[in-house]
């Protein structure tokens, strides 16, 4: 399994299970919590609609030299429920 693979399964099925692990019991957690949880959610949304129309580049339009479809595709349903929920954490109330 290449490394490419591995952030990819984790970025579609780990983190949203993380997540709703997570979210169970949300009304009991602390403030801190919940705005983690909802800025990763936040940016899990926001990355799998980034992911779905890099999908959809028509064939012709790839690229060997092109970066963007391979960030959004790949790495974007892992860097940005991170990096929500890390500017979830750093929120100040």
């Amino acid at each position: 399994m290449t490394p490419g693979i591995l952030i990819f399964l984790v970025g579609l099925y780990v983190l949203p299970l993380a997540l709703l692990w997570l979210g169970h019991h949300l009304k009991r957690r602390s403030d801190r919590a919940k705005r983690i949880f909802w800025g990763a959610v936040i940016g899990h949304c926001i990355a799998g609609t980034l992911a779905l129309f890099a999908a959809m580049m028509l064939p012709e339009e790839w690229t060997a030299q092109e970066r963007m479809r391979g960030f959004l595709g790949l790495w974007s349903l892992l860097i940005f429920p991170l990096a929500g929920g890390i500017a979830g954490a750093l929120k100040k109330r």
